[in-house]
């Protein structure tokens, strides 16, 4: 078991290939692609050959391009760009390079090949193109190489541990997102590679598991205290809040929020002790808000001396939110009294107050013990049972009788040394919750011959829950993995629905969406105020939300993945209905409904205000982040960065309003190549601002949405644009999400290899009218998902 830390896959695009191999694709003019992909691509399609028999003759259309407009410049002693095109009359040439190849196919769809100064090429043409380049590929690709590949061991992440906790023993380790970041690979969190273990993240471990195993399980020597602390640390604060002193000190208005989880509706006293460093003609002023409701608001009226808030509230079963906000910041620098300058609400504490009939987390602890001694002769089997049980729940699959023994001899040193069954147990759950078989997503090795190995079913239904819930496999499915082979197609495919129908489902769209489409970029965008007014924090969360609410219905309702391109309706509170001048049925902040778009100009994910804040700059919009963001995350077509010696828009001295200069940037040779994309798609939601409010005209006048593609489709605004990636771009979409999805799932990034795989998702999709399901499944049920195998070399 490696529990390395492999190196970062940095300057890798989500292919896993890197851009230098494509430098020389950015110079060929239209004739050097047309003659690349065309001597290629119509060679029989279920089998591949060592080069082009002698004598074949062309295609009549193939030989009147090649005539017309590549041998002129590519068929003589010196070609251009050193490109000699009788090295690429063979099909090993296309295997070699594999990459290339499919650079080429998405320059051809995106418009960027040809160029349409050096040639014209009509849609058909076009489509044609791309059409028998993706044949030509995926004859290749699963004729002579498809392969499983094999991930690197799998660490929970922060996410996955805390949902885990959750799931298995009911409880809410909140502080999990105080765990040491974890790494990104390929655009998520979830990357094998990536996935360390530093000291100090098993030093949180440690710490986490004797916490936990103390909170569901309460042995007569921990006592059951009456009160519940709400430390610092577990806090998420907003504004002017610092928690260096260990309180909560807000030095300006700002906001602290704790999310609470109770495994039953519970009464329970707020008891808050804060003092206010009094100024001004008013006390300090502090609100208390339960679920984004407000409590109260309440004075502390003396000056720097504790006092002591204390509400009754009563709160539901499952997840709730405390937030406490500091009202009536107030600063008088040059007031003679310096001790009257500043006003400041400092809370040294905070803590839940239970009923002395309320044992604390009792839930959890009859949960835990499913079976009791009922003598002491009992004990040693009751405690076997015990561990036998929860460890097979813990560690995914059956633990062995090994592994239960050395729990139990845990257990066992523990009684002989005077404490409880209670404690014993206590000990051995913490030695689960750090083993490596708990922490990591163990599986048996690939063979060493390099044949597939097929997962076994406790292996899948972990990487199954993991994909879809985002946490460990439940009763049920451990269960149908006992008595079934999950790798039958119907059983894989039964749980994979009925996972998918699961509430927990939303986490994918959570875990997923938020990183796909960068939201969380959102909670470091910090806009200039002045221009743009009322855009705090507070409305990117409700941007956020807006977002994730509106992927989870898609899924929810097994709804066409091309919804998330065109659906024509949204999620808003009365924050966002406000700032978005659209009309809904909300009266607070608190609740989001449903709104119907037909006949605005909002629609999918390209006019939701989290995408199009998160792709610009504070104080201005950004074209050029937009129409990268689209390029990388919708269409799939990653450009390259920008060149060393290439000086920054901001740091040139340009004229104009923004188009006019972007366009003077644009003419340097060395930034045409992808700004000729990336701006044109990017102009068409100026429409929208920096923070996503609509606007018809900029500080340089009417806004010009207009922008045309260097295949030449020419479209205006957000709407056209919509439609132009539906009717032109969707085969595209889809094989970016399905490449963005199996990276989630797999955890590492793609290799060509996978591309047989990702071709025949997108056969599925299009058979299926694209409805999310069938991403799933067609997922689930791909060799990638369901086998391991080494790499093997293949001969060049």
């Amino acid at each position: 078991m490696n529990y390395r830390n492999s190196r970062h896959p940095t300057q890798v695009n989500q292919a896993g290939m890197k851009f230098q191999k494509f430098q020389f694709l950015r110079s060929l003019p239209a004739n050097v692609v047309a003659l690349l992909i065309l001597s290629f691509a119509f060679l029989p399609a279920g089998r591949c050959q060592d080069a082009l028999p002698k004598g074949t003759p062309f295609d009549s259309r193939v030989k009147e391009i090649l005539e017309d407009s590549c041998y002129s410049c590519h068929g003589h002693v010196e070609p251009a760009a050193g490109l000699d095109l009788i090295h690429f009359r063979t099909v090993e040439s296309v295997r070699g390079t594999p990459e290339v190849w499919k650079q080429v196919m998405r320059r051809v769809m995106n418009g960027s090949m040809p160029p349409a100064d050096v040639e014209v090429l009509e849609d058909e043409d076009r489509d044609f193109l791309a059409q028998a380049v993706d044949q030509m590929l995926h004859a290749i690709e699963c004729a002579t190489v498809s392969h499983a590949g094999s991930v690197t061991i799998r660490r929970l992440n922060r996410v996955e541990y805390r949902n885990t906790i959750f799931d298995l023993l009911g409880y809410d380790y909140a502080p999990s997102a105080n765990f040491p970041g974890d790494d990104v690979g390929y655009g998520f969190d979830n990357i094998g590679d990536v996935l360390s273990l530093p000291p100090m993240l098993m030093e949180k471990y440690l710490d986490a598991a004797e916490e936990i195993s103390r909170q569901i399980i309460q042995a007569p020597e921990d006592g059951i205290p009456e009160d519940e602390p709400l430390p610092v640390n577990r806090w998420t604060t907003e504004g002017g809040v610092n928690t260096d002193s260990g309180n909560l000190a807000f030095y300006s208005n700002g906001s602290a929020t704790i999310d609470i989880n109770l495994p039953e509706s519970e009464e329970l006293t707020i008891r808050i002790v804060g003092r206010g460093q009094q100024a001004g003609n008013e006390p300090v002023k502090m609100s208390v808000y339960q679920n984004r409701r407000k409590v109260g608001q309440y004075r502390l009226e003396k000056d720097d001396l504790p006092e002591k808030v204390e509400v009754a509230r009563r709160f539901p079963k499952g997840k709730s939110s405390l937030k406490i906000i500091f009202d009536n910041d107030f600063y008088e620098p040059n007031h003679p009294d310096p001790s009257r300058r500043d006003r400041n609400l400092i809370v040294e504490s905070v803590s839940l107050i239970r009923q002395q009939s309320a044992a604390k987390n009792s839930k959890l602890h009859e949960r835990f013990f499913f079976v009791r001694p009922a003598k002491k002769s009992e004990e040693e089997a009751t405690a076997r049972k015990l561990l036998s049980v929860w460890a097979s729940r813990l560690f995914r699959r059956p633990a062995g009788d090994e592994e239960v023994e050395r729990l139990y001899q845990i257990y066992a040193a523990t009684r002989r040394d005077g404490e409880s069954f209670e404690k014993g147990m206590q000990y051995s759950l913490q030695a689960m919750l750090v083993s490596p078989k708990f922490l990591f997503r163990v599986e048996r090795p690939p063979t060493a011959d390099g044949s597939p190995r097929k997962l076994n079913s406790y292996e899948l239904a972990t990487n199954l829950a993991y994909l879809i819930w985002v946490s460990a496999p439940d009763e049920e499915l451990l269960k149908i993995a006992y008595e079934q082979d999950l790798q039958a197609d119907e059983a894989l495919r039964e749980q994979t629905k009925r996972l998918l129908r699961d509430p927990r489902a939303e986490r994918l769209a959570e875990n997923f969406a938020e990183q796909w489409l960068q939201l969380r970029a959102l909670s470091d965008f910090t806009p200039d105020l002045d221009r743009f007014p009322g855009a705090e924090q507070e409305l990117f969360t409700d941007m956020r939300r807006e977002t994730l609410m509106f992927v989870a219905e898609v899924i929810k309702r097994d709804g066409s993945v091309l919804e998330l391109l065109d659906g024509e309706f949204t999620y808003v509170n009365r924050r966002l209905a406000n700032h978005y001048g659209i009309k809904a049925a909300t009266k607070d902040d608190e609740t989001f409904v449903r709104v119907d778009l037909k006949g605005t100009n909002r629609g999918g994910l390209l006019t939701q205000g989290s995408v199009l804040s998160a792709t610009s700059n504070p104080t201005r919009t950004s074209p050029v982040k937009r129409g990268k963001w689209i390029m990388e995350n919708l269409l799939g077509d990653v450009p390259p960065p920008a060149l060393p010696d290439v000086v920054p828009l901001e740091d040139q001295e340009l004229t104009g309003n923004l188009r006019e200069q972007m366009e003077q940037h644009r003419s340097d040779p060395n930034c045409a190549s992808c700004h000729e994309v990336m701006d044109q798609l990017g102009f068409a939601l100026e429409n929208f601002d920096a923070v996503g409010k609509w606007r018809t005209a900029d500080e340089w006048g009417d806004v010009n949405p207009e922008g045309q593609l260097p295949s030449g489709e020419v479209f205006r605004g957000a709407v056209e644009l919509r439609m132009l990636l539906l009717e032109r771009k969707k085969t595209q979409f889809a094989r970016c999400l399905t490449e963005k999805m199996m990276i989630y799932a797999l955890g590492r990034g793609l290799q060509y290899e996978d591309q047989c795989a990702v071709n025949e998702i997108l056969v599925r999709l299009r058979e299926n009218d694209y409805r999310f399901s069938e991403l799933i499944l067609g997922i689930v049920e791909s060799k990638p998902f369901r086998q391991r195998q080494l790499k093997t070399e293949v001969s060049e």
